[in-house]
C-alpha cells in the first residue's frame, strides 16, 4: 500500500495554498499558472486485504463473546469460524465472498451480510447492518494474523457434487466456489449415493458434508495454491435453495 509521509502531504499542501493565493497571472497579462495537483488521500489495497486472516472477540446477544476467525483469499472467497463463548458446542465454519470498497469490507454468505471498516492494514473494525459504526464498550475488531489461519478444520458444508471423467468436484454453496475433491475419506461413500441417483451424466447432485480443505497433492492437477477439499462424513441429500 502507498503510503504519503506528513513531510510529502505537508508539501503538497503548501504548493495547493501557493497557487489558490497567487491567483492567475494570466488576468494580469503575465504567463499563466502550472496546474499544481494535490495527490489524493490513498486507500487500502486489495492486496492489504487478502490473503489475510483476522481473529478477535465480537459482541454477542445472549453469550459472553464471539470468538472470530476470518480467512479471506485472493478469490474473494472467506472461511468464517464463530465460536459462542460461554454456551457450549461447537465452532461453527461458513463460506462466502467478500467485497472491498476502499474502505468497507463485506463479508456475504449465506442468509447473511457482514460489515467491517477496513483500519490501516493490521484491523477490521465491526459495523452494524447499516454499515455503521457500533456505539459501546463491546469489542468490535479483528486484528491481523502474523501468520494465514486458513481455517481447513473438518466442517459441515453443503453443495453440489458432480462426478465428470473421473474428475470429482464439488461447488460450496456460500461462496459459489468450485473445488477438486480428493478420492479418500468419505468420497466412494457420496459417489456411491451419487450413483444411486441416477442423474443425467454431468449433473449435479446438492448434499450436505463433513468436510475439511486440505493443500492440493503434487500428483493432483491444476492450481497448487488452491485448497482442495476431502470428504469425512456424508451427511445425505440437501436441498438449500439459496446456493450460489
Amino acid at each position: 500500500m502507498t503510503k504519503v509521509t506528513r513531510g510529502a502531504l505537508g508539501s503538497a499542501i503548501v504548493l495547493g495554498l501557493l497557487a489558490a493565493c497567487g491567483g492567475s497571472k494570466e488576468a494580469t497579462g503575465g504567463a499563466p499558472d502550472s496546474v499544481v495537483t494535490v495527490p489524493a488521500v490513498p486507500t487500502v489495497t486489495l492486496a492489504a486485504v487478502a490473503p489475510n486472516s483476522f481473529s478477535g472477540t465480537l459482541p454477542c446477544a445472549d453469550c459472553s463473546g464471539v470468538a472470530t476467525t476470518v480467512a479471506l483469499f485472493p478469490d474473494t472467497t472467506f472461511r468464517l469460524r464463530e465460536e459462542y463463548q460461554g454456551k457450549g458446542g461447537a465452532p461453527v465454519v461458513s463460506m462466502g465472498r467478500w467485497t472491498h470498497d476502499g474502505t468497507t469490507l463485506t463479508l456475504d454468505g449465506l442468509g447473511r451480510a457482514v460489515k467491517f471498516a477496513v483500519q490501516g492494514e493490521d484491523t477490521l473494525r465491526l459495523l452494524d447492518q447499516g454499515g455503521k459504526p457500533i456505539a459501546g464498550s463491546a469489542p468490535v475488531t479483528l486484528v491481523r494474523a502474523d501468520s494465514m489461519n486458513t481455517l481447513r478444520e473438518p466442517v459441515t458444508y453443503t453443495g453440489t457434487f458432480t462426478y465428470l471423467a473421473d474428475a470429482p468436484t464439488f461447488r460450496e454453496c456460500g461462496s459459489g466456489q468450485t473445488y477438486s475433491v480428493v478420492m479418500s475419506g468419505a468420497y466412494k461413500t457420496v459417489e456411491r449415493a451419487y450413483t444411486a441417483a441416477k442423474l443425467p451424466p454431468g449433473s449435479g447432485q446438492q448434499v450436505e458434508v463433513t468436510a475439511r480443505f486440505t493443500p492440493r497433492p503434487e500428483t493432483m492437477a491444476g492450481p497448487k495454491e488452491r485448497d482442495v477439499i476431502e470428504f469425512v462424513k456424508y451427511v445425505g441429500p440437501a436441498a438449500n435453495p439459496d446456493c450460489r
